[in-house]
């Protein structure tokens, strides 16, 4: 009897403990989710500028398009104010302008100017709202600037002066006593290597003790053993030795290494220890930790007498892009950090044709699988050296946010991936020197909001103090050209806001103040004050530009090369003409309807009903009776409701669906429409219609009116794309230098089929970048070459 009760109390114990130990582990899982999702828990943006080219002559144009993500969903983002910034490289700010983004994309161009110096120059894109975070959120671009006057400078030769060796132990641990995988890099302060570089390890009598090869780009690797003192590996780079010390070794800790190439779809992750820490770690649980941003996975790890595990995940359970692993134990100490990069699943593809030639002009067909996709398609000379292929939409959304320094030469990485590349790729990842999510900061300081999430622009003001009845006035706000009509109710100590007002540089407005209830014109003057327009970036480029170069090698001026020439010393911007066919579009470039489809109401459509053209582009119209509501077929989440469009006439918000009803298409000169648009409101809107009537404002002249005024600095306006004036296309430095044609805001059809037309400059040949995103998040790159003839 005694023996039976005394096997039920050690189960009973056991059993206690054990469920007290399943406990544990999801308390201190929960502890570590927690850091993860408070830290990354505001929305941070990702941006991608995708540039027309990246060498400029100082009397071009720099153009370009802009592809925005949510971080969280990967989808496009509803921001829709963008900063972009031209900086010399001295930092100086020389152009800024804000753009307005829509869907996702936004679009725009930077006029240089003939006395720029040659040299390298940054192009910034933030938003106010990512001054929240203590990391660098925004994107810099570095392009080259060539003054015809002064030449042009060798930035790809190597500068002796700055080469640096630097060594980087994976998983930031170098564990005395167990092998060990240190990063090895080369670089000069450009980011340029010497090719074919040896990376001997020897002891302190100079002997050698192992010798690895470095890649192209001066990346390697190799596992070492620090059991001795003064251990160092030395590059002889030809022209001088360099020499660095291994990093002295920790007594305890873990060496994580990771290998995403060898198996194909797994990453397989090798964690080592010594006695010593195993000894030390027998009271704490320890964690692998997999984030991206919020999104994680928390796993056990095992602490058993196996001083070394194999732990293989599948890719899918990693989550695509830029993987943070980290070693966690009980008491929220990191042991260690690793960055894993894991190639998204794309199944995009795009073919470009020739449809038809109508004199310089070329017809370009693209077929795809990117449905409901806006696209940017840049033309050059097959020979061009104005590419310096460092960047890619892939890059610049799943990778370059992940990391201090920017990866270089991504077109090589995602071009005909195979096994070499996941490895070469791998190098760079595990050589950066250092981590931008730091565990400590993110344990300590979450980003809080004290930068807003701007949407448009607001004006506010004050009334007249010694006006009565405050409350009973109303202030009015209308640009009739383009088509803004708006009106505020006024505080009770006379303050007046318009919110959420997407206005151009240049726009003619006119206020007025109201009494209500006759809204009889009240005779003061207003004057408002613009908000969110000037809305600095707090982090200084200047730590991002290289400071450590003498440039005394790198930037001696050659001259020895053609360049473009044009037919006059600025620049000449005429629109290129082109014969093809094409409707006439007036309101094509008001904000927001570039990446909208449009429709021009001539008269074969007459006929047409309104709501079925609608329903015939991706909505749902629901009709009862006398009654009708709009509803878009997509909705934002499983659990959301069928969310309704944004529509507008003549820039005008209905009150109604019902407005539809009585307008026919007779009375209709142009209609923008998409059931994907991502409007910016607080109403779950997706997608819009915006119809434009009849009418014509070109003979309106405003009366001179104290309360009339232009508005100065406004969102940029778009431009359609205007090249240099090239006196000779047949010619090596156009071949090398100039631009055949920049095709921004491409918008593919349900079926994914899309329409360019690019001048032929009579060449056989030229290099296309293509490049863009789906309503989805798809992204998708391209470079090829094309048969013009």
């Amino acid at each position: 009897m005694n023996k039976l009760f005394l096997t039920f109390l050690l189960s009973a114990l056991l059993f206690q403990s054990k469920g007290e130990c399943q406990t544990n582990d999801i308390d201190y899982k929960s502890k570590i989710a927690t850091v993860v999702e408070n830290y990354f828990d505001l929305e941070r943006e990702a941006i991608h500028l995708h540039i027309d080219k990246t060498s400029f002559i100082t009397q071009e144009s720099i153009w370009y398009q802009g592809y925005i993500i949510n971080r969280k969903t990967n989808k496009p983002f509803f921001t829709t104010n963008v900063f972009i910034i031209l900086y010399d490289q001295s930092g100086k700010a020389l152009s800024e302008k804000l753009i307005y983004a829509s869907n996702g994309v936004f679009s725009g161009s930077i006029e240089l100017k003939p006395t720029y110096h040659s040299g390298k120059y940054y192009i910034q894109a933030y938003t106010n709202w990512m001054n929240n975070f203590s990391e660098n959120e925004s994107t810099i671009r570095q392009i080259t600037l060539i003054n015809p006057n002064e030449g042009s400078k060798d930035y790809n030769k190597i500068n002796t002066n700055s080469l640096q060796l630097s060594l980087h132990p994976e998983g930031n641990s170098f564990i005395k006593g167990i092998s060990n995988t240190i990063g090895v890099s080369v670089k000069d302060c450009r980011g340029n290597a010497p090719e074919i570089l040896d990376a001997i390890v020897q002891n302190t009598s100079g002997e050698e003790i192992k010798r690895i090869k470095l890649n192209a780009f001066g990346y390697g690797k190799l596992d070492i053993i620090p059991n001795e003192v003064g251990l160092k590996i030395k590059v002889e780079t030809g022209t001088k030795t360099l020499v660095q010390d291994l990093p002295p070794s920790e007594p305890i800790g873990f060496a994580l290494s990771v290998n995403n190439f060898t198996i194909e779809g797994k990453t397989v992750l090798k964690i080592k220890s010594n006695n010593a820490t195993q000894h030390i770690m027998n009271t704490k649980k320890v964690f692998i930790v997999v984030h991206q941003d919020q999104k994680h996975s928390i796993y056990n790890l095992e602490l058993d007498a196996n001083l070394e595990q194999l732990i293989t995940l599948n890719n899918t359970d990693l989550f695509e892009g830029i993987n943070t692993i980290r070693i966690i134990d009980s008491d929220m100490k990191q042991w260690c950090e690793r960055l894993v990069y894991v190639y998204p699943k794309t199944y995009a593809n795009a073919t470009l044709t020739i449809e038809g030639k109508l004199g310089n002009s070329i017809i370009l067909k693209g077929e795809s699988n990117l449905n409901n996709a806006n696209l940017s398609l840049t033309v050059l000379p097959e020979d061009t050296k104005s590419l310096d292929n460092n960047t890619t939409i892939i890059s610049g959304l799943t990778i370059n946010p992940y990391l201090n320094e920017p990866l270089n030469k991504a077109y090589y990485y995602f071009n005909s991936i195979n096994r070499t590349k996941l490895y070469e790729l791998d190098l760079v990842v595990l050589n950066q020197t250092s981590s931008k999510y730091q565990w400590e900061a993110m344990k300590l300081s979450p980003p809080t909001t004290k930068y807003s999430f701007d949407i448009g622009l607001s004006l506010k003001g004050t009334i007249d103090p010694n006006i009565k009845n405050k409350t009973f006035h109303k202030v009015k706000l209308v640009s009739f050209k383009d088509f803004i009509m708006m009106s505020s109710d006024i505080s009770e100590k006379g303050d007046y806001l318009f919110e959420h007002v997407l206005i151009a540089d240049s726009t003619f407005v006119k206020m007025s103040l109201e009494k209500l209830p006759n809204f009889d014109k009240i005779n003061t003057k207003i004057t408002p004050q613009i908000l969110h327009r000037k809305k600095p970036f707090y982090k200084s480029i200047l730590n991002y530009i290289a400071t450590t170069c003498n440039d005394s090698e790198t930037e001696a001026i050659t001259t020895d090369f053609e360049l473009p020439r044009f037919a006059s010393k600025t620049i000449q911007l005429k629109t290129v003409v082109v014969t093809v066919p094409k409707k006439k579009m007036t309101y094509e470039n008001r904000l927001g309807n570039a990446s909208l489809r449009a429709i021009k109401v001539d008269d074969s459509m007459q006929n047409q009903n309104l709501l079925y053209l609608i329903e015939s582009n991706g909505f749902d119209v629901v009709r009862n009776l006398s009654s009708v509501t709009i509803y878009s077929r997509h909705r934002n989440s499983i659990n959301a409701a069928q969310p309704q469009p944004e529509i507008t006439i003549d820039g005008r918000t209905v009150m109604t669906h019902d407005e539809l009803t009585s307008l026919s298409m007779s009375e209709i000169d142009e209609i923008y429409i998409s059931p994907h648009a991502i409007v910016a409101s607080m109403k779950n809107n997706m997608g819009a219609i915006h119809i434009y009537r009849k009418q014509s404002f070109a003979k309106y002249t405003p009366k001179q009116d104290p309360n009339s005024f232009y508005i100065k600095e406004g969102f940029s306006r778009n431009t359609n794309f205007k090249n240099a004036d090239y006196i000779n296309s047949n010619s090596e430095g156009f071949d090398y230098y100039g631009i055949m044609e920049w095709v921004p805001q491409i918008n593919t059809d349900e079926n994914g089929i899309f329409n360019a037309t690019i001048s032929s400059f009579k060449k056989k040949k030229a290099k296309y970048v293509l490049e863009g995103m789906t309503n989805d998040g798809k992204i998708y790159h391209q470079t090829q070459v094309i048969e013009l003839k």
